[in-house]
């Protein structure tokens, strides 16, 4: 592969902001050098915002404002994308180290495959681990 493939990330959100930012996180924290990331916020009023704002020089563009639902924000999100694989994660899911590496390498090895999804780890409020 000549160049690595940009990942664009959505997250919709909505007052999250108890787990919005170990999201973020979980993205900006991965090791893949070409992330789109962009989080598209309906109105909140929990301190959503102020933690967008700490990460604005890293996210390509946030917004927060009303829209209709979280099928809406994802759609505005991906109409600013600019990335050959497109994803979401709402924001209060995480991605695990190795994540968007694994995804863009998989997608590069095999052309053919149009979507990936990946097994999920059930964590409660605190990050402690559920069921597999």
């Amino acid at each position: 592969m000549s160049e690595l493939p940009t990942v664009s990330i959505v997250t919709p959100s909505y007052n999250q902001a108890q787990f919005l930012e170990a999201t973020m996180c979980s993205v900006l924290g991965q090791d893949y050098p070409r992330i789109e990331y962009t989080i598209c916020d309906g109105g909140s009023t929990d301190g959503s915002v102020d933690i967008m704002r700490r990460h604005a020089d890293r996210l390509a563009w946030w917004c927060s404002e009303e829209d209709k639902g979280q099928a809406d924000a994802i759609n505005k999100g991906f109409e600013r994308s600019h990335g050959e694989i497109l994803a979401w994660l709402n924001s209060d899911d995480l991605y695990i180290p190795g994540a968007l590496s694994f995804v863009a390498e998989y997608f590069a090895a095999y052309p053919e495959v149009d979507v990936i999804y990946g097994d999920i780890d059930r964590i409660d409020e605190n990050g402690g681990f559920l069921s597999r």
